[in-house]
């Protein structure tokens, strides 16, 4: 498997436009922190918002190690390639290594061989070479004015594209259709949202809550007339709201005991508790069992402010890129603010790395604390990289013990969150939702207690 990039040459659309260059770092981001489906769709107005998101689509793909399959219609392949290049994509090392497949659609679909069953099974095929080749996967992006040229209603067009889910959890591949606001019809917008269950629209990705699966479309007919499925819709979207309102409503019961109830009350036990203790009341065998009730309603008021300490986090997380090594710096500070005998030593990583998401600093953060928390003067060490070609970072954390207790390996081994009764590995458990929340993961290794935590996550260019 061969990733070739050039070097960076600055994409004309980008630099003539600011609000265009911001508007593809923002989707630049939320394709990296986004898990993609395997199908989606673009509806684009303008050429240079096509030409931005496809470009970006496709670099993502062959820096992630993907073999990618490019179908022009409207564009010519000189288009496309210049559009590529622009990037930063060594178009003819890609092409010559066959990482970079570009086909005029009409040799996949033409009228004469147009069939959905034979295309699903064309890409079903294409799917396995590029595994069997050894590349992670299968994206591909088509030019969807292909099908103008059918001698065929569109509705065989959406067959396609349902049998494609239908096929789509045995196939290693992501697609994205493109369709032209300017050039397709309404009624034929309205039957393509229904069969994607993720769109890009105004250079924004969006979950489609009109996204009607394989399953649904037999059930009830789908592609519905857009009147029928704003309809649908309407009233699902009025019941999730309700939904929504309603567990707002019981969380915001919860988070109030939680919060405070529950501290207040635990604060009036452990000063009735203290005050038995020091009236010498007891001999020494009552002591211990009043000691160990003292002990765990500390623990339980720790506890409470650790969940007072998550929901603040949570709520506070901003998703925007910034720079890698000034995000860790940002982690390390807060948590030697905190521990003053905490020493961190910093190995930086590339200078321009940005991270695609700023609250990696939070994941840093509470692994800090963790080790801050279980040792007794640690000494950690944290090394940043990039590997700007897979657009990814880590960050290793290091310390000279182990401070990440077996049962919590065995908890995050298992996928299992009943290590939440602890409050210190309740930290542990912040910085993997905040971690995993960007699409990233965090492993830990060492022998028990671990000793070493490892977060990874994806990034994005410096430049564009």
């Amino acid at each position: 498997m061969i990733v070739t990039m050039s070097g960076s040459p600055v994409n004309e659309l980008d630099a003539s436009d600011s609000s265009a260059a911001d508007r593809r770092r923002q989707f630049q981001t939320q394709l990296a922190t986004t898990e993609l489906p395997r199908h989606l769709a673009l509806f684009y107005r303008t050429h240079a918002e096509q030409i931005r998101v496809i470009t970006t689509y496709v670099a993502r793909g062959i820096r992630q190690g993907e073999r990618v399959v490019y179908l022009f219609d409207e564009n010519d392949v000189e288009t496309i390639r210049d559009a590529l290049t622009g990037v930063g994509l060594d178009v003819d090392s890609l092409q010559a290594a066959g990482q970079l497949t570009l086909i005029d659609a009409n040799e996949i679909y033409s009228d004469s061989a147009f069939d959905p069953v034979e295309s699903v099974d064309a890409f079903r095929d294409i799917a396995a070479d590029a595994v069997a080749d050894g590349y992670d996967g299968l994206r591909v992006a088509g030019e969807n004015s292909w099908s103008f040229g059918l001698d065929c209603s569109f509705d065989e067009v959406m067959e396609f594209e349902h049998r494609f889910d239908e096929a789509c959890p045995e196939l290693p591949v992501t697609a994205l259709c493109q369709y032209s606001l300017e050039q397709f019809a309404e009624e034929a917008v309205g039957k393509a949202l229904q069969t994607h269950e993720m769109i890009i629209y105004r250079e924004t990705l969006c979950t489609n809550p009109y996204y009607t699966s394989p399953e649904e479309a037999i059930e009830y007919g789908a592609p519905l007339s857009n009147v029928a499925l704003l309809l649908e819709q309407t009233r699902d979207i009025h019941q999730f709201r309700n939904d929504v309102e309603r567990r707002e409503e019981r969380l915001s019961v919860v988070n109030r005991v939680l919060r405070h109830n529950l501290r207040n009350e635990l604060n009036v036990i452990s000063g009735r508790l203290q005050w038995l203790v020091e009236q010498g009341l007891f001999d020494e065998a009552a002591r211990e069992h009043l000691d160990a009730v003292v002990s765990a309603t500390e623990r339980l008021s720790a506890l409470s402010e650790n969940a007072r300490h998550v929901g603040r986090t949570l709520d506070d997380r901003q998703r925007e890129p910034a720079n890698l090594n000034a995000t860790v710096e940002e982690g390390v500070a807060d948590a030697v603010c905190e521990y003053s005998d905490l020493s961190v030593d910093i190995d930086a990583g590339p200078e321009d790395t940005v991270v695609a998401d700023a609250t990696v600093q939070t994941s840093v953060r509470e692994v800090l604390r963790c080790a801050g928390t279980n040792l007794s003067a640690p000494t950690v060490d944290v090394r940043v990289e990039a590997d700007n070609h897979y657009e990814t970072g880590t960050v290793e954390i290091i310390a000279d013990d182990g401070f990440i207790a077996e049962a919590a390996m065995v908890a995050f081994e298992n996928d299992s969150e009943r290590a939440l009764a602890h409050a210190n590995t309740l930290r542990l458990w912040v910085a993997q939702w905040t971690i995993e929340s960007m699409n990233g993961r965090l492993e830990l290794s060492g022998q028990p207690p671990a000793d070493r935590v490892r977060l990874t996550f994806p990034t994005i260019e410096a430049s564009r």
